[in-house]
């Protein structure tokens, strides 16, 4: 008995990275830090990811878009803070603008003004605080023009604090052109290889089918200059869009490694910059 405590005793040790010197990376999210840890710590970006809690096709969850955001803001404020920044990652925001989805049954949404209001009030607490710069990390499209005209709000009635948006798939549209095979928009092959590569243990690939898509009936509507919302309970027999069924985690992680990349080197450089009357120019 002893002999087989003493293994699992050294198991733990070895997992938990102490029998060979290694030591756990310092934790970048603000619920897994204590009072004192926040006290010590010197902070001069704030990442808030944004994400929403609707229906994602039969393979993916309803939490598809917060676990994103999270995941995606975790690594790439890691990676930044690894070359020297000094950022953390606020709480993930559960709700989204879902208004032409909210038909569907539990699709959770809230007005645009609420959304306006609620990253108005982070952004207050920030500035409070003595923080003069805040990242959103944004993983619903349909989050994206509401937030869009909160940064517009903001610049107005919070001038002494710099507040970027990132649509987290935009960043990586060049590298989804050379490794996904078919195009779409929600549950599609892009977002379930990016699940695959973020959280496997979420994604049940068993179920991933083909949805049926409708054309539109008005065919300019098809064009990129045209923005429009969709009725979404008539886009899609299982509320996805576009063929998920070729992802896979490798995909996924060709997608993951562009944004890390690019979005960590964004987090050093504005953690390095000096916030000044014409920042940032």
């Amino acid at each position: 008995m002893k002999h087989a405590c003493a293994v699992v005793a050294m198991t733990m040790l070895l997992w938990n990275g102490r029998a060979t010197g290694a030591q756990p990376k310092p934790a970048v999210r603000l619920e897994d830090l204590t009072h004192p840890e926040m006290g010590q710590r010197e902070v001069r970006v704030l990442l808030l990811p944004i994400g929403s809690t609707e229906p994602h096709a039969n393979h993916l969850c309803y939490g598809n878009d917060n676990w994103t955001a999270e995941a995606l803001a975790v690594r790439a404020a890691a990676a930044a803070n690894e070359k020297g920044a000094r950022v953390v990652v606020l709480p993930t925001m559960p709700y989204g603008v879902n208004t032409n989805v909210a038909p569907i049954p539990f699709a959770q949404s809230i007005r645009p003004a609420t959304m306006m209001q609620f990253v108005k009030d982070v952004v207050d607490t920030a500035e409070r605080q003595g923080i003069r710069k805040l990242v959103i990390l944004d993983s619903h499209g349909g989050n994206k023009t509401t937030l869009g005209a909160a940064l517009r709000e903001l610049f107005a009635s919070h001038p002494r604090v710099f507040v970027a948006l990132i649509e987290a798939s935009d960043t990586y549209q060049e590298a989804a052109a050379q490794v996904i095979e078919r195009r779409g928009e929600h549950a599609s092959e892009a977002e379930t290889s990016v699940s695959l590569a973020l959280f496997p243990e979420k994604v049940y690939m068993e179920r991933a089918v083909a949805p049926r898509n409708p054309e539109f009936k008005v065919q300019s509507l098809k064009a990129p200059y045209i923005s429009l919302a969709r009725p979404w309970k008539h886009i899609s027999d299982t509320t996805g869009h576009g063929d998920p069924t070729r992802a896979n985690a490798e995909k996924g992680r060709k997608l993951v490694e562009v944004f890390v990349e690019r979005i960590s080197t964004l987090l050093k450089e504005l953690s390095d910059a000096d916030i000044t009357e014409t920042f940032p120019y």
